[in-house]
């Protein structure tokens, strides 16, 4: 097996594999993006060409092409083996690769594969199915995307989807363990959670059936939940999923924008009618996983959610989590004529779209939505838009955009903007540091060298003849820091630099440490003179503390040798302090 994963990483380059997913720039010699795998705004994830590796230095998370596409996918090893030999061309040999965890995840897929098929005939093609297909046919909704969203209904008597699966082979306690059957406490009996209800098959980005949800039917008991989901299992995770991202990640790449609506059917009627870049989050509020999802896909966030969404905390820290990530959010209004994206697009489906031309930023839409609630007409509104609007304003994290909100909240409230940026102060979360605060922690000599030394490998690497440059390095400083002296060690033993060379000469507790400089060495942008210059400046700062130091170490041994009465150590050692001292006064003039 082993030998066919390094087949497969020789013919595959992982810059053309990473470039499938999200967008490289080149960067000097290396390639770089915003990370996929946390929120940021400005690229700090690296791939290298030549050590075919990638590293975040925001997250910390790095690999090779394999643990790319096991993060990014969210998948096991075995599956981003066969992926890639795919890609690859490389036939796999057979081989035990599954662990028993993997096996029953697929085991999982399967059993919801067929529940998915059953339901849907069921819905489509079976009289116990009748009432839910006319209730679904009633909405606007054809056989066709019915099938493309893998609709179904669940009959009420669970025993007949229990027994089709188990004629199918599988064992009642892994039904039992995909969360759509429960057993009864009383005579241990499978029941399906979903009986008597309109099933939504709930699938991954990679169209993997994960679990699904259930909606009653008219006429159902009051009692009864609108909307149930599958629990949380080993494959279904609310927070890591999005309703109908499956079909529409492509849609959402070309169009540059998503759309975020609350519930199925919000989705379900606007992609049957065209616009097909729009995902459900079942909810008001985004988790740090899904925005994370959709940043792969685009950086602008169209939500079409109830009106009074952003009324809620778990709101505001979505939008907040949003704008820290670096979404341009805007906000789908359909006004006072429908509820949801649903009821528009089946009432007036040109409303709808020319609605989605003329969104609100996020900030707009917050401030109107206040107005429109209490009025500028009395005190007690203007208090309370206040109370509702600047608690926003205050989390953009853009500081211009922000003094941008809170001049246009003064013009709405009749107020100056001085007023609005004092009043802010007294709903500020974020503590203020005092300049003059003491810094409890500080660094020692040895800590700040063993920085520097890092720094100082770093230039060496930055520079496009490393090997030339090194020697006049250690020409002028010895390094201290262990793991730095086995760089530079094996470094010189090449007669030509080459990263992977140096890479495979290293031990394997050391190798992170170099493929850490190296690709670090990318955000050095310096020309030959500003780099000798910058090297000689590290090189004098190093030299500096190390001289401090020794002076430091001096000073306690002259103490002990005068309280003692050690005269002829006493001499030699103050000798030794002089020297140390206008060694560090000559240290600026020092050139390499």
């Amino acid at each position: 097996m082993t030998s066919q994963v390094e087949e497969i990483k020789k013919k595959l380059d992982i810059i053309d594999v990473i470039n499938r997913y999200l967008p490289l720039k080149k960067r000097g010699r290396h390639h770089v993006a915003c990370c996929p795998f946390h929120g940021e705004k400005t690229p700090s994830f690296t791939v290298s060409p030549e050590l075919q590796i990638f590293k975040c230095f925001g997250c910390g998370k790095s690999g090779d092409v394999f643990t790319f596409l096991q993060e990014f996918e969210r998948i096991d090893f075995r599956e981003a083996l066969e992926e890639l030999a795919k890609l690859a061309g490389v036939k796999l040999e057979h081989s035990e690769g599954l662990t028993q965890s993997d096996a029953k995840k697929r085991v999982f897929l399967e059993i919801n594969h067929q529940l998915a098929r059953f339901y849907t005939y069921i819905l489509t093609s079976h009289p116990l199915g009748k009432k839910a297909l006319e209730y679904v046919l009633n909405r606007g909704i054809n056989l066709d995307t019915i099938k493309q969203f893998r609709l179904g209904y669940a009959p009420a008597n669970s025993q007949l989807t229990i027994n089709y699966l188990l004629k199918k082979g599988y064992q009642v306690s892994d039904l039992i363990a995909t969360g759509t059957f429960g057993q009864s406490q009383y005579n241990q009996r499978l029941y399906d959670r979903f009986s008597d209800r309109l099933t939504f098959a709930l699938c991954d980005f990679r169209d993997r059936i994960l679990g699904f949800s259930g909606r009653v039917l008219p006429g159902a008991k009051p009692e009864l939940a609108k909307y149930i989901n599958s629990p949380e299992t080993e494959l279904y995770h609310k927070s890591h999923t999005l309703f109908g991202l499956n079909l529409s990640r492509q849609a959402i790449k070309e169009k540059k924008s998503v759309i975020v609506v609350e519930g199925e059917f919000d989705l379900i009627s606007p992609y049957q009618s065209g616009v097909k870049n729009i995902v459900a989050i079942k909810g008001t509020a985004f988790t740090q996983d899904q925005l994370q999802l959709l940043s792969r896909y685009t950086d602008t966030l169209i939500l079409g959610l109830d009106s009074d969404f952003a009324g809620t905390n778990a709101a505001k820290k979505s939008i907040e989590m949003a704008d820290d990530m670096g979404f341009d959010i805007q906000v789908l209004t359909l006004g006072d004529q429908y509820k949801d994206p649903d009821e528009a697009i089946r009432a007036d489906a040109q409303f709808f779209y020319s609605q989605l031309e003329k969104t609100l930023p996020i900030w707009d839409f917050i401030i109107q939505s206040a107005v429109k609630s209490y009025g500028i007409d009395t005190i007690k509104g203007k208090k309370q838009i206040l109370q509702t609007v600047i608690p926003f304003i205050n989390k953009i994290s853009n500081q211009v955009i922000r003094s941008d909100y809170f001049q246009k909240l003064a013009q709405v409230i009749g107020s100056t903007t001085e007023s609005i940026i004092q009043e802010s102060k007294h709903y500020s979360t974020t503590p203020v540091v005092s300049l003059s605060t003491p810094i409890t922690k500080t660094e020692t000599p040895p800590q700040k060298i063993e920085k520097l030394e890092e720094y100082l490998l770093t230039l060496i690497f930055s520079s496009p003849k490393p090997l030339i440059l090194l020697p006049k390095v250690l020409a002028h400083l010895s390094f201290t820091t262990s793991r730095f002296n086995q760089i530079i060690s094996s470094l010189s033993t090449l007669k030509k630099f080459k990263p992977q060379k140096l890479s495979a000469l290293l031990a394997p507790e050391i190798e992170p440490t170099f493929i850490n400089l190296y690709l670090q060495a990318t955000e050095i942008k310096l020309e030959a003179p500003s780099r000798r210059l910058e090297i000689e400046k590290v090189i004098n700062q190093i030299k500096g503390l190390k001289y401090r130091q020794t002076l430091l170490e001096i000073s306690q041994k002259i103490a002990s040798a005068e309280t003692l009465n050690q005269q002829s150590d006493l001499t030699s050692l103050e000798n030794e302090y002089n020297q140390t001292l206008n060694l560090l006064q000559k240290l600026n003039q020092t050139k390499l």
